[in-house]
């Protein structure tokens, strides 16, 4: 075999000895078929077609203000046009982002009037939420209270949950007129805040607002939302609960 690869050899070299203009073709036909694939390669790296911008991801007839370029800078003042507001964070090519679309929309139909219902597409490259957040999965609800949040619901996405999440924090304290109220209120085996507070003096007393977020913030933690929280603004209900001075916190549990 090794034979024969030599003799084959030595008989291109006499060939080629003999002669030199096919040894000079040859050469230049290599040098050829160099430059074109080096040619064809270049030309390739210049044939990639740009992403297409993205489109609305909500259906527009669903009360949800769809930000599909990653507007993130809008959603500031979205926010402050109602009192709560949710803030949808969407990749548009996750199933899960996909299938919380359709829970998400049917909720937002039904509270509208109410909250403020906003999508991010948090996953377009040249959007704000992409360049200011680090999302490691899809999709993300925040919900604010006012100027309070973000609260993240962590629950299932299925819609008897986020609005049941929703009307928590609609709602987050439960306001105590009366002593039968009271009473009805801490007969539930799970625990009880109860906080008295004068809005004689002021509209927002000192500490009013420290309970409030941690109202919130508690269902951060427990998106069932077991502990509840509750205001009394008598000094004759507070009194039931041994509340003498007001700003005082009372711990129910049974």
């Amino acid at each position: 075999m090794l034979r024969r690869a030599r003799q084959s050899f030595r008989q291109v070299l006499l060939l080629m000895a003999r002669r030199p203009d096919l040894l000079c073709g040859a050469v230049l036909l290599s040098v050829l078929l160099v430059l074109a694939v080096k040619f064809t390669c270049s030309r390739a790296k210049n044939v990639v077609a740009a992403a297409r911008p993205p489109v609305r991801f909500f259906s527009a007839d669903a009360p949800v203000v769809d930000l599909y370029l990653g507007q993130l800078d809008q959603v500031e003042r979205l926010r402050s046009m109602a009192e709560v507001s949710l803030i949808f964070l969407y990749a548009p090519w996750c199933a899960h982002s996909m299938a919380a679309r359709q829970e998400v929309q049917q909720v937002a139909k039904t509270l509208a009037r109410q909250v403020q219902f906003v999508a991010v597409n948090c996953w377009w490259n040249q959007g704000k939420c992409r360049k200011q957040n680090r999302l490691y999965q899809y999709p993300v609800i925040h919900l604010f209270y006012r100027r309070l949040g973000p609260i993240e619901y962590k629950g299932p996405f299925l819609a008897p949950y986020i609005e049941s999440f929703i009307l928590k924090v609609i709602t987050p304290l439960t306001y105590l007129p009366s002593r039968t109220h009271l009473e009805e209120f801490l007969s539930c085996h799970e625990p009880r805040v109860v906080g008295f507070f004068l809005f004689n003096s002021s509209p927002q007393p000192p500490g009013y607002i420290t309970y409030l977020s941690s109202a919130l913030q508690a269902l951060r933690r427990d998106f069932h939302g077991v502990v509840r929280f509750g205001i009394v603004t008598s000094r004759h209900v507070a009194e039931a609960l041994s509340l003498g001075e007001e700003e005082t916190i009372y711990l129910h549990r049974r």
